[in-house]
Protein backbone atom coordinates (compact mmCIF):
# COMPACT_ATOMS: atom_id res chain seq x y z
CA UNK A 1 0.00 0.00 0.00
CA UNK A 2 2.32 2.52 0.87
CA UNK A 3 4.49 1.72 -2.35
CA UNK A 4 0.99 2.25 -4.71
CA UNK A 5 0.63 5.27 -2.36
CA UNK A 6 3.87 6.75 -3.15
CA UNK A 7 3.79 6.38 -6.68
CA UNK A 8 0.55 7.69 -7.45
CA UNK A 9 1.64 10.73 -5.89
CA UNK A 10 4.04 10.96 -7.87
CA UNK A 11 2.31 10.16 -11.01
CA UNK A 12 0.67 13.61 -10.53
CA UNK A 13 3.88 15.56 -9.35
CA UNK A 14 5.77 14.24 -12.17
CA UNK A 15 3.25 15.09 -14.80
CA UNK A 16 2.54 18.75 -13.04
CA UNK A 17 6.46 18.90 -13.53
CA UNK A 18 6.48 18.16 -16.59
CA UNK A 19 3.63 20.32 -17.93
CA UNK A 20 5.41 23.34 -15.93
CA UNK A 21 8.52 22.58 -17.64
CA UNK A 22 7.05 22.16 -21.13
CA UNK A 23 5.00 25.62 -20.46
CA UNK A 24 7.84 27.50 -19.48
CA UNK A 25 9.58 26.23 -22.88
CA UNK A 26 6.51 27.74 -24.64
CA UNK A 27 6.56 30.91 -23.15
CA UNK A 28 10.29 31.02 -24.07
CA UNK A 29 9.14 30.77 -27.47
CA UNK A 30 6.50 33.12 -27.54
CA UNK A 31 3.37 31.10 -26.93
CA UNK A 32 0.16 33.18 -26.17
CA UNK A 33 -1.28 33.03 -22.35
CA UNK A 34 -4.13 31.18 -23.59
CA UNK A 35 -1.83 28.23 -25.64
CA UNK A 36 0.11 27.78 -22.53
CA UNK A 37 -3.03 27.71 -20.47
CA UNK A 38 -3.73 24.73 -22.89
CA UNK A 39 -0.46 23.08 -22.87
CA UNK A 40 -0.09 22.85 -19.06
CA UNK A 41 -4.17 21.47 -19.22
CA UNK A 42 -3.13 18.66 -21.64
CA UNK A 43 0.14 17.21 -20.27
CA UNK A 44 -0.82 17.32 -16.87
CA UNK A 45 -3.95 15.18 -17.58
CA UNK A 46 -3.10 13.58 -20.26
CA UNK A 47 0.00 11.82 -18.33
CA UNK A 48 -1.37 11.57 -14.55
CA UNK A 49 -4.66 10.01 -15.46
CA UNK A 50 -3.17 7.25 -17.51
CA UNK A 51 -0.64 6.24 -14.68
CA UNK A 52 -3.18 6.61 -12.24
CA UNK A 53 -5.49 4.12 -14.26
CA UNK A 54 -2.31 1.85 -14.56
CA UNK A 55 -1.56 1.87 -11.25
CA UNK A 56 -5.57 1.02 -10.38
CA UNK A 57 -5.28 -1.66 -13.10
CA UNK A 58 -1.86 -3.42 -12.39
CA UNK A 59 -0.88 -2.70 -9.19
CA UNK A 60 -4.50 -2.28 -7.09
CA UNK A 61 -5.63 -5.29 -9.38
CA UNK A 62 -9.01 -3.32 -8.76
CA UNK A 63 -11.80 -2.16 -11.03
CA UNK A 64 -11.54 1.91 -11.54
CA UNK A 65 -15.11 2.27 -10.65
CA UNK A 66 -14.16 1.68 -7.69
CA UNK A 67 -12.47 4.89 -7.14
CA UNK A 68 -16.02 6.50 -7.16
CA UNK A 69 -15.48 8.51 -10.47
CA UNK A 70 -19.13 7.32 -12.13
CA UNK A 71 -19.66 7.69 -15.77
CA UNK A 72 -20.65 11.41 -16.59
CA UNK A 73 -24.05 11.21 -17.38
CA UNK A 74 -24.66 9.21 -13.62
CA UNK A 75 -22.22 11.98 -12.31
CA UNK A 76 -23.67 14.79 -13.43
CA UNK A 77 -25.95 15.49 -11.02
CA UNK A 78 -22.91 15.33 -8.37
CA UNK A 79 -21.17 17.55 -10.49
CA UNK A 80 -24.16 20.18 -10.38
CA UNK A 81 -24.39 19.25 -6.37
CA UNK A 82 -20.70 20.25 -5.90
CA UNK A 83 -20.72 23.16 -7.58
CA UNK A 84 -24.16 24.49 -6.51
CA UNK A 85 -22.98 23.57 -2.64
CA UNK A 86 -19.43 25.89 -3.38
CA UNK A 87 -21.84 28.63 -5.04
CA UNK A 88 -23.75 29.14 -2.05
CA UNK A 89 -21.24 29.13 0.73
CA UNK A 90 -19.68 31.30 -1.48
CA UNK A 91 -23.07 33.28 -1.06
CA UNK A 92 -23.53 32.70 2.53
CA UNK A 93 -19.57 34.15 2.75
CA UNK A 94 -20.61 37.26 0.65
CA UNK A 95 -23.63 37.56 2.67
CA UNK A 96 -21.77 37.68 5.96
CA UNK A 97 -19.50 40.13 5.34
CA UNK A 98 -21.64 42.68 3.99
CA UNK A 99 -23.29 42.24 7.06
CA UNK A 100 -19.91 42.82 9.28
CA UNK A 101 -18.84 45.31 7.05
CA UNK A 102 -15.95 44.11 5.57
CA UNK A 103 -17.42 43.70 2.22
CA UNK A 104 -19.57 45.94 0.19
CA UNK A 105 -20.98 44.88 -3.40
CA UNK A 106 -20.53 47.41 -5.87
CA UNK A 107 -22.77 45.99 -8.59
CA UNK A 108 -24.27 42.84 -10.51
CA UNK A 109 -23.48 42.79 -14.45
CA UNK A 110 -23.00 39.76 -17.04
CA UNK A 111 -19.95 41.17 -19.01
CA UNK A 112 -20.33 39.40 -22.65
CA UNK A 113 -16.02 39.27 -21.80
CA UNK A 114 -16.27 37.64 -18.36
CA UNK A 115 -18.96 35.14 -19.65
CA UNK A 116 -16.89 33.97 -22.65
CA UNK A 117 -13.44 34.01 -20.33
CA UNK A 118 -14.93 31.48 -18.09
CA UNK A 119 -16.38 29.36 -20.70
CA UNK A 120 -12.76 28.91 -22.26
CA UNK A 121 -11.34 28.81 -18.57
CA UNK A 122 -13.62 25.93 -17.27
CA UNK A 123 -12.36 23.06 -19.38
CA UNK A 124 -8.76 24.26 -18.75
CA UNK A 125 -9.69 23.83 -15.16
CA UNK A 126 -10.93 20.96 -15.72
CA UNK A 127 -7.61 19.07 -16.97
CA UNK A 128 -5.38 21.19 -15.68
CA UNK A 129 -6.34 21.09 -11.96
CA UNK A 130 -9.97 19.67 -10.60
CA UNK A 131 -10.24 16.23 -12.94
CA UNK A 132 -6.33 15.13 -12.65
CA UNK A 133 -6.21 16.49 -9.10
CA UNK A 134 -9.41 14.18 -8.01
CA UNK A 135 -8.99 11.33 -9.67
CA UNK A 136 -5.40 11.25 -7.99
CA UNK A 137 -6.17 12.67 -4.58
CA UNK A 138 -9.60 12.24 -3.83
CA UNK A 139 -10.01 8.92 -5.56
CA UNK A 140 -6.54 6.82 -6.07
CA UNK A 141 -4.66 7.95 -2.82
CA UNK A 142 -7.73 7.91 -0.59
CA UNK A 143 -9.01 4.72 -1.62
CA UNK A 144 -5.51 2.86 -1.04
CA UNK A 145 -5.05 4.65 1.97
CA UNK A 146 -8.90 3.79 3.39
CA UNK A 147 -8.34 0.06 3.08
CA UNK A 148 -4.89 0.75 6.04
CA UNK A 149 -6.41 3.21 8.18
CA UNK A 150 -9.56 4.26 8.27
CA UNK A 151 -11.66 6.91 6.71
CA UNK A 152 -10.59 9.83 8.58
CA UNK A 153 -7.36 9.24 8.80
CA UNK A 154 -7.53 8.44 5.84
CA UNK A 155 -8.46 12.30 4.97
CA UNK A 156 -5.59 13.33 7.38
CA UNK A 157 -3.10 11.89 5.39
CA UNK A 158 -5.00 12.61 1.98
CA UNK A 159 -4.58 16.28 2.95
CA UNK A 160 -0.69 15.95 3.91
CA UNK A 161 -0.25 14.54 0.26
CA UNK A 162 -2.32 17.29 -1.32
CA UNK A 163 -0.16 19.98 0.15
CA UNK A 164 2.95 18.14 0.27
CA UNK A 165 2.85 18.11 -3.87
CA UNK A 166 2.99 22.02 -4.74
CA UNK A 167 5.55 22.75 -2.10
CA UNK A 168 8.00 19.22 -3.44
CA UNK A 169 7.47 20.85 -7.05
CA UNK A 170 8.05 24.06 -5.99
CA UNK A 171 11.48 22.61 -4.46
CA UNK A 172 12.36 20.67 -7.38
CA UNK A 173 11.74 23.38 -10.25
CA UNK A 174 13.72 25.71 -7.62
CA UNK A 175 16.65 23.18 -7.35
CA UNK A 176 16.50 23.25 -11.59
CA UNK A 177 17.14 26.67 -11.44
CA UNK A 178 13.76 27.69 -13.04
CA UNK A 179 11.23 28.21 -10.14
CA UNK A 180 11.11 30.28 -6.61
CA UNK A 181 9.30 29.64 -3.39
CA UNK A 182 7.24 33.02 -3.63
CA UNK A 183 3.62 31.42 -4.42
CA UNK A 184 4.06 29.07 -1.26
CA UNK A 185 3.02 31.24 1.61
CA UNK A 186 1.64 30.64 4.77
CA UNK A 187 -1.97 31.61 3.32
CA UNK A 188 -1.29 29.42 0.12
CA UNK A 189 -0.53 26.72 2.58
CA UNK A 190 -3.78 27.57 5.02
CA UNK A 191 -6.32 27.39 2.19
CA UNK A 192 -4.42 24.44 0.20
CA UNK A 193 -5.01 22.40 3.66
CA UNK A 194 -8.77 23.91 4.38
CA UNK A 195 -9.63 23.22 0.47
CA UNK A 196 -7.88 19.49 0.42
CA UNK A 197 -10.55 18.97 4.08
CA UNK A 198 -13.57 20.19 2.21
CA UNK A 199 -12.25 18.20 -0.79
CA UNK A 200 -11.89 15.13 0.61
CA UNK A 201 -15.22 15.52 2.70
CA UNK A 202 -17.58 16.10 -0.66
CA UNK A 203 -16.25 12.38 -1.60
CA UNK A 204 -17.18 10.75 1.71
CA UNK A 205 -20.45 12.54 1.87
CA UNK A 206 -21.50 11.82 -1.49
CA UNK A 207 -18.79 8.57 -2.65
CA UNK A 208 -18.77 10.28 -5.76
CA UNK A 209 -15.71 11.97 -7.58
CA UNK A 210 -17.81 14.40 -9.60
CA UNK A 211 -19.35 16.13 -6.50
CA UNK A 212 -15.55 16.82 -6.06
CA UNK A 213 -14.72 18.04 -9.22
CA UNK A 214 -18.11 20.05 -9.44
CA UNK A 215 -16.73 21.65 -6.03
CA UNK A 216 -13.30 21.94 -7.13
CA UNK A 217 -14.49 24.02 -10.43
CA UNK A 218 -16.98 25.78 -9.12
CA UNK A 219 -14.32 27.82 -6.48
CA UNK A 220 -11.59 28.14 -9.31
CA UNK A 221 -13.96 30.21 -11.02
CA UNK A 222 -16.03 32.37 -8.38
CA UNK A 223 -12.02 33.33 -7.09
CA UNK A 224 -10.96 33.84 -10.42
CA UNK A 225 -13.59 35.85 -12.34
CA UNK A 226 -17.19 35.61 -9.99
CA UNK A 227 -16.78 37.12 -6.68
CA UNK A 228 -13.38 39.64 -7.55
CA UNK A 229 -12.66 43.46 -7.03
CA UNK A 230 -13.29 44.26 -10.79
CA UNK A 231 -15.90 45.57 -13.20
CA UNK A 232 -15.05 42.50 -15.14
CA UNK A 233 -16.27 40.04 -12.58
CA UNK A 234 -20.08 39.10 -12.55
CA UNK A 235 -20.18 40.21 -9.01
CA UNK A 236 -17.92 43.43 -8.82
CA UNK A 237 -17.04 43.39 -4.79
CA UNK A 238 -15.06 45.91 -3.00
CA UNK A 239 -13.08 44.63 0.23
CA UNK A 240 -13.32 47.28 3.02
CA UNK A 241 -11.18 44.94 4.89
CA UNK A 242 -8.53 42.29 4.64
CA UNK A 243 -10.68 39.84 6.61
CA UNK A 244 -13.12 40.00 3.55
CA UNK A 245 -11.02 38.51 1.29
CA UNK A 246 -10.11 35.57 3.78
CA UNK A 247 -13.83 35.54 4.33
CA UNK A 248 -15.05 35.00 0.72
CA UNK A 249 -11.77 32.58 -0.44
CA UNK A 250 -11.05 30.66 2.36
CA UNK A 251 -14.46 31.36 4.86
CA UNK A 252 -16.99 29.96 2.34
CA UNK A 253 -14.92 26.77 2.59
CA UNK A 254 -14.98 26.42 6.33
CA UNK A 255 -18.22 26.89 6.09
CA UNK A 256 -18.60 24.04 3.67
CA UNK A 257 -16.30 21.74 6.08
CA UNK A 258 -18.58 22.61 8.95
CA UNK A 259 -21.80 22.04 6.57
CA UNK A 260 -20.16 18.78 5.44
CA UNK A 261 -19.37 17.52 8.52
CA UNK A 262 -23.02 17.98 9.79
CA UNK A 263 -24.69 15.99 7.36
CA UNK A 264 -21.95 13.16 7.56
CA UNK A 265 -22.86 13.22 11.29
CA UNK A 266 -26.14 13.28 10.68
CA UNK A 267 -26.46 10.76 8.09
CA UNK A 268 -23.97 8.28 10.07
CA UNK A 269 -26.47 8.25 13.24
CA UNK A 270 -29.30 7.68 10.60
CA UNK A 271 -27.75 4.62 9.88
CA UNK A 272 -26.94 3.36 12.71
CA UNK A 273 -30.88 3.80 13.92
CA UNK A 274 -32.02 1.85 10.92
CA UNK A 275 -29.78 -0.57 11.88
CA UNK A 276 -31.11 -0.89 15.46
Amino acid sequence: MVWRVVLGWLSFVAALGLAVVVTLAAQKYGFPVLAQQIILAVVTSSIAVPLIYLLRRYADNRPWSGLGLSSLPSGLPYLLLGAGFLSTMMGVALLAGTLAGWIRVVDVHLPVETLLIILINIPIAFFYEAFPEEVTFRGYLYSNLRKRFGKWLALLLQIVLFVSAPVALTAALVAAGVGTWDLITIDYIVNLLAFGTALQLCRIFSGNLWMCIGFHLAWLEMVRFVIVPSDYALIEVEYLSPYGSYLVSLGSVIVGIVVLLGWTYRNRNRQKENHE
